[in-house]
């Protein structure tokens, strides 16, 4: 019977992910707005996972606030993005903020990140067409209305079981986790200004979303995004090289969506590769038939790289005890070898 529970929970969130991500592609290509295709399904995607157990008004009411959150990072990156001082200053006041968050708990953090996201998104991106902001808005009516759906005919969906983290102790170990996450984010970020500002997303992202209050689980993530991130990259090359043809790069998109959400906890690099070709794939709609799709995945490979590793930066700053330990017990068994 537990097993039915699980599986049918399965079942559930893979829809939610397949209608939030594949409904803007489609209406994106359909209408011949390859960039609005993108814009949807990423902050559909990032939407869908700010679900929460319970009854439907907990369920929207995280949608609410983290739609609101998206929503005031996207405009104060927008209005920051022509003004060194302001976004620079801005930045670092949010990203500290995402640290401190974690301490709030998985909604906070969620919240947080996404608005985040959400404003470096906006401060960097090269150009933004006004129409656009209507798939920001489908995003959000889209997630709402799946939900409300999913709730009516299935009652709670159960959130996703994951191992507890072992939290920074006291204020000073908070402290130093947000100052070094602050800090990763905001030099992933000086790194990757330059001529092509999408490089600063994609660094900046990795960043928040790999560097976790807990030293192990920061390092796993570190790992197998670089692995899950390189398989999606090869993935997207091949399917792109064989494939010109838009409806089967909907369709493959389709066919990813309702996997997303199911190896977060486990199978974390699976989860980072699912997550990476779809959006390739969805980066692809905009490039289609252009040479200039190999290049662009060849880059967001190193992208991902340098995320990772300003990552690692700053989670050995976070918890230099737990290198120290590691370290003091390596030097014991090299010791007890001689």
């Amino acid at each position: 019977m537990n097993g039915d529970v699980v599986d049918s929970a399965k079942i559930r969130r893979g829809a939610l992910f397949l209608v939030n991500i594949g409904v803007p592609v489609i209406v994106g290509v359909l209408w011949h707005q390859p960039g609005g295709s993108l814009i949807g399904a990423v902050s559909g995607m990032l939407l869908a996972f700010a679900d929460n157990d319970g009854e439907l008004c907990s369920r929207l009411r995280l949608l609410a606030i983290n739609a609101g959150a998206m929503a005031g990072g996207g405009v104060i990156g927008y209005f920051c993005r022509d003004s060194a001082p302001a976004l620079w200053s801005v930045f670092v006041a949010i990203t500290l903020s995402v640290g401190m968050a974690a301490r709030g708990g998985r909604e906070a953090l969620l919240t947080a990140r996404n608005g985040a996201i959400a404003f470096i998104v906006a401060a960097e991106v090269p150009t933004f067409e006004t129409k656009q902001i209507w798939y920001l808005i489908g995003a959000v009516a889209l997630n709402a209305a799946s939900r409300a759906s999913d709730q009516l005919f299935a009652g709670p969906l159960p959130l996703q079981g994951g191992a507890p983290l072992q939290k920074p102790t006291g204020p000073s170990g908070w402290l130093r986790f947000a100052l070094a996450f602050s800090g990763a984010a905001v030099a992933s970020m000086w790194i990757g200004n330059g001529p092509d500002r999408a490089h600063a997303i994609w660094i900046v992202i990795t960043t928040i979303l790999v560097m976790l209050p807990d030293a192990r689980a920061s390092y796993r993530r570190i790992f197998e995004r670089v692995f899950g991130t390189f398989a999606g990259v090869v993935a997207a090359w091949v399917i792109t090289s064989v494939f010109d043809s838009t409806m089967v790069i909907c369709i493959v998109i389709l066919v990813i969506a309702p996997l997303i959400p199911h190896h977060h906890a486990r199978r974390y690099w699976l989860h980072t590769a699912l997550i990476a070709l779809m959006v390739l794939l969805a980066y692809d709609l905009t490039l289609l038939n252009s040479p200039d799709i190999t290049k662009l995945l060849t880059q967001r490979l190193e992208d991902i790289l340098l995320g990772c590793t300003m990552a690692l930066v700053g989670t050995v700053v976070a918890f230099p005890y737990e290198v120290i330990a590691v370290l003091n017990r390596i030097a014991g068994d090299s010791h007890k070898g001689r």
